[in-house]
């Protein structure tokens, strides 16, 4: 059940590919994203049967999945950070003076996203936070553009589109090659007497992860479940 409460998309940074340790710097975006994509892709081998002008192809692995978005800046003042949306408009009279700084928010964000980790000299591992998707990656692509500026030049208004590659550890590789393994995500219908605990139970072995599957299903309610509620049982770090 949805709460009808505005989410902002989070941006979570982490130092260790487990995503077990947070490394303290996070980034909410001034607008949510239009849209996303989320691309799955396949590697193959070419091969040419002897005799034969035509090759064939055989699965060689799974590409890592990659998500694409696009992210707003505003320095305009147009646009008030924190949920409030859309100020009293555009007239100039109605904008505030403390307007926000584009190059300065974008170096924030560029700070979670693509800043260099000094113990591991790679990009930092990101989790993306926004309603059902929690989506760990690295950033493998951003580009910035600068759409509107004040007389000296200075940006009013950005873009930065992101290219970010889904990243597991090995762990959780291997309990995914395995088609029975809990690690992977399951959705589960409830029963009559079902709980959220019970349900966790039966699939983790422990109760404890309730709170994490109500919150990645937007449930408000996990006490009593009505029969026949699909549940979406997602990988849990144990």
């Amino acid at each position: 059940m949805s709460s009808g409460q505005l989410l902002k998309m989070k941006l979570v940074a982490y130092d260790d590919i487990g995503f077990n340790t947070p490394s303290g710097d996070e980034y909410e975006v001034l607008i949510n994203p239009e849209s996303y994509a989320l691309t799955y892709a396949s590697e193959t081998n070419p091969k040419s049967a002897q005799g034969s002008s035509e090759s064939i192809t055989s699965f060689n692995k799974r590409s890592p999945q990659s998500l694409t978005f696009k992210f707003l800046f505003d320095g305009t003042g147009v646009i008030k950070r924190g949920g409030g949306g859309l100020l009293s408009g555009l007239a100039v009279p109605g904008l505030p003076v403390d307007k926000p700084d584009v190059m300065q928010d974008f170096e924030n964000f560029k700070s979670v996203v693509y800043q260099y980790a000094s113990d591991t000299h790679q990009p930092r591992f990101v989790q993306l936070q926004w309603g059902p998707l929690l989506y760990n990656c690295q950033a493998t692509n951003l580009t910035i553009t600068f759409k509107l500026f004040n007389p000296d030049g200075t940006p009013l208004r950005a873009e930065a589109d992101c290219t970010f590659q889904g990243v597991i550890d090995e762990t959780k590789l291997a309990a995914i090659e395995n088609r029975q393994s809990p690690d992977l995500t399951h959705v589960r219908t409830a029963i009559e007497g079902d709980t959220l605990p019970l349900m966790c139970f039966r699939e983790y072995g422990d109760s404890k992860y309730y709170y994490q599957v109500a919150k990645f299903n937007g449930l408000t309610d996990f006490k009593k479940l009505t029969a026949g509620t699909k549940i979406i049982l997602p990988p849990i770090a144990k």
